[in-house]
């Protein structure tokens, strides 16, 4: 008697192979990510920070006016929810983050978690300033060194921001870059460098802003240098999401905060 593959296959012409479903490629952590859409750094420097094995990123991009501007930054608020809207739309999502640093400043974290919750209601939301304002207090950070890649306009909306949050700025450097496509090519050697030299002051910590730079290669290297803990806004997104999405093993040689 012929076996019932044979049977099904004689019948339709397709046969149906046994399968168990399994957890998927997520199973430990599914991470949304808006991203800005000149950024061309941020999701290879996310993923260079998270573990392989069970921990997914899915991302949507917004419009972002090409020169870096505080009403431009503003101005992203009303992109977020339709963006949310292509993430996974009838999958599971652990967490989302926003990235844009400047951007969660100028819009506001609340707003921001409001905006996501527009279409995906109850996910928890970070965003790069949270997490960096997170991972500082987590090092024990109260003064700091602050290296961005901004215009002073922009620099002065850091610099109000991140001083409103209770640090204290010892020192504060920047690339000036007008955008995106700019500051994406900052080399890490750059940051490496500026860092170093900003952090040798009297600090706690060096915190990085921007989400456009290519921090991911730096960080140990100043940390090893300078014998303090470094965040970035790319490091602390990643650190944020994987402990919001209950992931808390450590992951080894991207500075003191993924040992937090």
């Amino acid at each position: 008697m012929p076996d019932t593959v044979t049977q099904v296959a004689e019948a339709t012409g397709w046969a149906t192979m046994p399968c168990t479903l399994d957890d998927g490629p997520a199973r430990r952590a599914a991470i949304g990510l808006i991203v800005l859409m000149n950024d061309t750094a941020i999701e290879p420097e996310l993923r260079a920070f998270l573990p392989s094995d069970g921990v997914s990123v899915y991302a949507s991009r917004i419009h972002m006016a090409r020169d870096v501007s505080v009403a431009a930054l503003k101005a992203m608020e009303k992109e977020i929810p339709p963006a949310m809207e292509l993430i996974l739309p009838d999958d599971h999502l652990d967490v989302v983050g926003f990235g844009c640093t400047s951007g969660s400043m100028a819009i506001g974290p609340d707003n921001v978690a409001a905006a996501v919750h527009k279409t995906r209601p109850g996910v928890p939301v970070t965003n790069p300033v949270s997490a960096s304002m997170k991972g500082l207090r987590a090092v024990g950070a109260k003064r700091i060194a602050l290296l961005t890649p901004y215009p002073d306009e922009v620099n002065a909306t850091v610099e109000e921001f991140v001083g409103g949050e209770g640090f204290e700025i010892a020192v504060k450097g920047s690339f000036k870059q007008p955008g995106d496509p700019e500051i994406t090519r900052v080399p890490p050697d750059a940051i490496f460098e500026a860092g170093v030299k900003l952090a040798s002051a009297d600090v706690d910590a060096l915190f990085v802003s921007c989400t456009a730079l290519r921090c991911s290669s730096a960080i140990q290297r100043i940390e090893d240098a300078i014998g303090k803990p470094v965040v970035t806004a790319n490091q602390a997104l990643a650190w944020d999401c994987l402990r919001l999405a209950g992931y808390s093993d450590p992951v080894a040689g991207y500075g003191r905060l993924f040992t937090l």
